[in-house]
Formats: structure tokens, C-alpha cells, sequence
């Protein structure tokens, strides 16, 4: 790894932006070498692309996305934290790609506030109260086989205004609830494993719609697929296709009426439809 300062020196050259508490803590580092190492990275600016060569422990936030068109490589590795921040920040950047890796134990594992066509894959994400949260703004991304694993809040949070993004083939594994359809218009839910929710696998909000989920297979949870039920309604205008709904307390939850569903598969749950 060389010294501190080469290290330093490299991550700048990698188009790492380093500034105000990270050069702060880098500046105390140097001065006190006897000191606990405070990775350089927690914090930082990403400003091209970047590919881990050591695992990342972070007392607050991770790394923000500071450019367009970069990839964020963990490279087999760990960005960890002491359970509050953020993983990765991604907010008003597009082309963004995230892939090869965990992400663990973050408030958030990664969050995104107006961002397009952010592409992640092949990462776990571990111990996150909250897997991926698409704040407003969020369209147009892709989340591929990627696990989502012990999220206390949910594996995904799909937000008002977070529209078109592709959620496919991915594996959900105890959480508290999969994937949460909060306010998400035309996001395509396909081909996901869902198993081991306390709480539901997917739930759709009453005011999501144009939502599509096809060939998921959701087991082993209280509630499989839940709309949800508010004083305003429940949801309508959403396409479920092909889901496979297996050995839960409830298979499908809710009222469907407003919404297409055909071809959906139940067997040994302890109720295949409940109110």
C-alpha cells in the first residue's frame, strides 16, 4: 500500500477529490502516525473511476459520486460502516455504474436524489436498515443480480417521482420488507427472489402506479404482495404477471381491484388472498 502520504497522492491522482474533514483527519494522520488509520476514502469525492484494492471502514458516510460517467468498482471488497451515513451518494449525476462488491452496515447502502441511468450490480448489500433508497428525481436505473440481505427497514425504497428504473434478478434474503413501491411510477419489478420478510416482500403505496411485476418468486414471508391500504385508497393501475407466491402467511394482500393480474401462481401459504 506504501505510505500515507503516497496513498494520498494516488486516490488524488485516481480523480479523488480530498477536502475539508478528510485532509483535516489526513493532516492529524501525519502529524501522530501512532494514531488508529482513518481511510482516506470515507467522505471523499469521487471524480473518475475508481477500483478498490482494500476493504473501507467508515465511522459516517462513504463515498459521493462526484461526476458523471464514472465506475465505482469495489472490486471484491468491503465499504463498511458503524451503522449511520451513507455507502454511496449519488445525487444529480447520471451514468453512474456500482458493481462487484458489499456494501454493509450504512444507514442507507446507497441512496440516489436525482440521478439517471445508475447501473449497479454483482454487490451485497449487508445489514443496511435500508438496501437502496431512490429519493425524487431517481429514473432510469438499473438494479441487477445484486443480494439485499438483513435490512431492519426495507431492501429497496422506491420514492414519489423515481420512475423507470429496472429491478431484476436480484435476491432478497430476511428483511424486515423487500422492496417497497412507495410513490414509484412505471418501475419494472421482474424475475427478483424474495424470501424470509417480516414484514411483506413487496408492498405497493397507494399512489403508485404503472408499476409492473413479473416472475417474482416470494416466499417464506408474512405477506408475499401487499397493497397497501390507506384513508385515500389503495393503489390501482399495476400490472402483476406470472409471480410466484409460495409457503407465506399471506400470499396477496389487499384489494387488486383497479390493477391487471393473470397468470400469478399460490401454493402452501396459510392464505393465498387476505384483506
Amino acid at each position: 500500500m506504501g505510505s500515507l502520504t503516497e496513498r494520498r497522492q494516488a486516490y488524488v491522482r485516481s480523480g479523488i477529490r480530498l477536502g475539508g474533514a478528510v485532509g483535516a483527519a489526513c493532516s492529524l494522520l501525519m502529524a501522530a502516525p501512532a494514531a488508529q488509520p482513518v481511510d482516506t476514502l470515507c467522505g471523499a469525492t469521487i471524480v473518475a473511476d475508481l477500483k478498490l484494492d482494500h476493504d473501507v471502514v467508515c465511522a459516517g458516510d462513504g463515498l459521493i459520486a462526484g461526476a458523471d460517467g464514472i465506475w465505482i468498482d469495489l472490486n471484491g471488497y468491503a465499504l463498511s460502516g458503524s451503522g449511520v451515513g451513507v455507502g454511496i451518494a449519488i445525487t444529480s449525476h447520471r451514468d453512474i455504474t456500482i458493481s462487484g462488491g458489499t456494501i454493509a452496515n450504512f444507514a442507507a447502502g446507497i441512496r440516489t436524489l436525482a440521478a439517471t441511468d445508475v447501473d449497479v450490480k454483482h454487490v451485497e448489500f449487508a445489514g443496511n436498515p435500508e438496501g437502496i433508497d431512490f429519493q425524487a428525481g431517481s429514473i432510469g436505473n438499473s438494479i441487477k443480480e445484486n443480494v439485499f440481505r438483513d435490512s431492519t427497514i426495507r431492501g429497496i425504497m422506491l420514492r414519489s417521482n423515481s420512475k423507470e428504473n429496472d429491478i431484476k434478478n436480484n435476491t432478497f434474503i430476511n428483511n424486515r420488507l423487500g422492496i417497497l413501491v412507495f410513490g414509484g411510477v412505471d418501475n419494472t419489478i421482474k424475475q427478483n427472489e424474495i424470501s424470509g420478510s417480516a414484514l411483506v416482500g413487496i408492498r405497493i403505496n397507494v399512489i403508485a402506479t404503472g408499476n409492473v411485476l413479473r416472475d417474482n418468486a416470494v416466499s417464506s414471508s408474512a405477506v408475499g404482495i401487499e397493497f397497501l391500504v390507506t384513508p385515500t385508497g389503495s393503489a390501482q393501475g399495476n400490472d402483476l404477471r406470472g409471480n410466484t407466491l409460495s409457503t407465506n402467511g399471506c400470499g396477496l394482500k389487499g384489494p387488486t381491484s383497479g390493477n391487471t393480474l393473470k397468470d400469478n401462481v399460490y401454493f402452501d401459504n396459510t392464505a393465498d388472498t387476505c384483506s
